[in-house]
């Protein structure tokens, strides 16, 4: 039989469910030329079936489907498929072609052709252009895949304030103000920002704070904002000096007019006849930038570029012994191969050329045996570039075999040589838009630890994240330290995660998604602090 439930090894279910702040809305819509002819009488009647999964090209699930589009070999179909997008997951998609004479999913309709992509390879090329392929009788006819998303377009505030002739509160010295703005809510005040203390000033001009307009107000321009000043006791609960409300919508007005408010204590106010205020809140800046999705900038052409490095040091033990974690079994894996392949698998398809920079590090070269913490695994220091993710591999197996484990764990010099590269990368050669993640492997803590957290707060600014995998059993406490998540010691943007390879070695897929989790966030984070719209947007 050709029907479909002779052919497919599919069934119908839930399709992928959106979890993580890394989700959005994708939508495809897809047109076939030149199908294949099934009806005698007429031309095929074809629908389009989609099916999804996260689990490799297996376990695939009904998504959704496209109208039937009657007597039509080059059908462009209306119906376009909603597919959930979670960068850190990648996301299989087989497309199944039907000549459909009936209901689509009986055993009369017959397969035209099928073929696969991910969503990642959608959303970074917009429109893919694949061969349908059946599986008897061959390629017959194409299909055109086009990503758009939806996204919700937030709002960065700036704001700026002064106060001016606040009243004093303190016995043997001036005020010490501060103010606090809430978000009201049906009469529900939520706080959400406080500025720092000015010691001894009546005439206090505080510093810029930045905030999304969601937070702020919700997204409401008319939403009420209340603006509490205090003064600041480090013995007591602070008194409050005044309030005043306003909204977003009235401080925007700051570019024509001068804004300020009455700061007003109700208990002053209650105890004085000509009570005016407790002193005047004037508003210095209101700028509103728009901000966008990791999705946008994807969208719009962004290319992750991937440089990975291995760690050569001694401790790993000899590569010719099983005990070593460079011993590469059978299969020719091991836990730095496992874990480079699980990252690459979804870093690739948003990388043009799938051309990866790949260096060792804590190695002993020939013919001099002079130990470097940065030479190219192809011997090619020019050019470290590898093909694709076996390229990667095949090159690290080479450099097992010409290089000589030594140490000591230094990794500030290759951190330093991927952010020179991240800058250089920044924009395409042919105008678009470029960020690096720099993946470490290694089997121990870093022994230039103060050089590293140098190293990465001045790649903060750039276009660049560190990933780091613990291969191994080792204490790797110090590499805590360096994850942004657990410490603030670094300045500016977090731009490092680490994780222990052995948390994940039985499910390396989880190892990638626990790793890439925060790049989209970091990545939205570089491009609005630089003021950076994707290509075709703008900011205001």
């Amino acid at each position: 039989s050709s029907g479909i439930n002779a052919e497919w090894p599919l069934r119908p279910g839930k399709g992928i469910q959106a979890k993580g702040s890394n989700a959005g809305t994708v939508i495809l819509n897809f047109a076939c030329r030149g199908l294949r002819d099934r009806d005698v009488l007429s031309k095929s009647d074809p629908q389009l079936m989609l099916y999804t999964s996260v689990k490799g090209r297996a376990n695939y699930v009904l998504q959704g489907k496209t109208e039937r589009v009657k007597n039509n070999l080059n059908p462009t179909f209306g119906t376009g498929i909603d597919i959930p997008y979670i960068f850190e997951k990648q996301t299989f998609c087989k497309v199944v072609v039907v000549d459909d004479d009936s209901d689509g999913m009986s055993s009369t309709a017959d397969n035209l052709g099928e073929a696969e992509f991910t969503i990642g390879q959608a959303v970074s090329k917009k429109s893919l252009d694949l061969e349908l392929v059946h599986r008897r009788w061959g390629p017959k006819g194409s299909v055109q895949v086009s990503a758009s998303h939806t996204t919700t377009t937030k709002e960065l505030v700036t704001l700026q304030f002064e106060g001016s002739h606040l009243d004093k509160k303190d016995t043997f010295g001036k005020s010490d103000p501060f103010f606090e703005i809430y978000r009201v809510t049906g009469g529900h005040e939520a706080l959400v920002k406080r500025s720092e203390v000015i010691y001894n000033n009546l005439n206090p001009r505080w510093r810029q704070i930045e905030m999304s307009s969601s937070q702020l107000c919700a997204c409401d321009e008319n939403a009420v904002i209340k603006i509490k000043v205090y003064d600041y006791d480090e013995a007591s609960a602070p008194d409050l000096i005044g309030h005043c409300t306003t909204t977003l919508k009235e401080m925007k007005k700051i570019k024509k007019e001068i804004i300020q408010w009455d700061l007003i204590n109700p208990k002053k106010q209650g105890k004085k006849r000509n009570y005016k205020n407790s002193g005047v809140l004037k508003i210095l800046q209101c700028i509103s930038v728009k901000t966008f999705s990791f999705l946008d900038y994807v969208s719009a052409g962004l290319q992750l570029n991937c440089m990975v490095a291995f760690d050569f040091t001694a401790s790993n033990g000899h590569p010719n012994t099983p005990a070593s974690l460079h011993h590469l079994n059978a299969q020719g894996v091991n836990q730095y191969t496992m874990a480079w392949s699980s990252i690459g698998q979804v870093l690739q398809d948003y990388d043009w050329d799938k051309m990866f920079p790949a260096y060792g590090f804590g190695g002993a070269l020939p013919p001099n045996n002079q130990v470097s913490f940065e030479f190219a695994l192809n011997a090619n220091p020019q050019d470290p570039n590898c093909a694709g993710i076996e390229g990667v591999i095949q090159a690290y197996q080479m450099a097992l075999q010409n290089v000589a484990l030594s140490g000591p764990t230094n990794c500030a010099p290759i951190m330093r040589t991927a952010t020179r590269y991240a800058n250089a990368c920044a924009t395409t050669p042919n105008g678009g838009q470029g960020y690096l993640i720099l993946l470490i492997l290694t089997d121990g803590q870093f022994t230039d630890l103060n050089q590293c957290v140098q190293a990465i707060q001045q790649a903060s600014t750039s276009p660049i994240s560190i990933i780091i995998v613990g291969v191994g059993n080792a204490d790797f406490s110090n590499m805590e330290y360096l994850d942004g998540d657990k410490n603030s010691h670094t300045r500016g943007r977090d731009i490092v995660q680490f994780v222990p390879f052995n948390k994940y070695a039985h499910t390396p897929p989880l190892l990638a998604r626990e790793l890439l989790a925060e790049l989209p966030g970091q990545v939205e984070k570089y491009f609005s602090a630089k003021k950076i719209p994707p290509i075709g947007k703008k900011l205001h």
